[in-house]
């Protein structure tokens, strides 16, 4: 069977004691130490990586503000291209119609003018006319200005009386 030996004991107990204070001395405190920096190292990499998410949040927030900044200016541009449009459309419009107004009263004042001549002559030629006619009826000739001035009077009270 098992035999125990204080002895070993002791000794088995002596040597983990000195090989742990050997482990201590020379390679906890090593690793202890890489194990330090490591932490360090995370540390300051996540303190940098928050730092970067607050710029970028802050980078973020900016640019959504210039866009919204520059979508309120566009629309603003476009408002006030839209208005210029619109006057301007009505500016010619209120143009065109003045002209097409001008050019009817020029057109109504010329038929008027050009009636009146047409009538002017169409009632000197009918006086004419009428005078050829009661010269032939009379049987003799008719041709002074007081027999044309009876006979533009005479077709003046017919067209009156029309």
């Amino acid at each position: 069977m098992l035999d125990f030996q204080p002895s070993t004991i002791i000794f088995t107990i002596i040597n983990l004691l000195v090989l742990y204070f050997f482990f201590r001395k020379f390679l906890f405190g090593r690793v202890n130490a890489v194990l330090e920096q490591r932490e360090q190292l995370i540390r300051k990499e996540i303190a940098e990586a928050e730092e970067n998410n607050a710029k970028a949040r802050q980078l973020q927030a900016e640019y959504e503000q210039k866009l919204a900044g520059a979508r309120e200016e566009a629309a603003q541009l476009v408002a006030a291209a839209k208005s210029r449009a619109d006057a301007a459309y009505a500016a010619r419009m209120a143009e065109a119609e003045a002209d097409a107004k001008q050019y009817a009263a020029e057109a109504e004042s010329r038929l008027a003018a050009e009636r009146g001549e047409m009538l002017r002559s169409a009632r000197a030629e009918v006086a004419k006319l009428a005078v050829m006619a009661a010269a032939e009826v009379a049987g003799r000739r008719l041709d002074t200005d007081d027999d044309r001035a009876m006979a533009e009077e005479f077709l003046a009270k017919v067209g009156e009386a029309k």
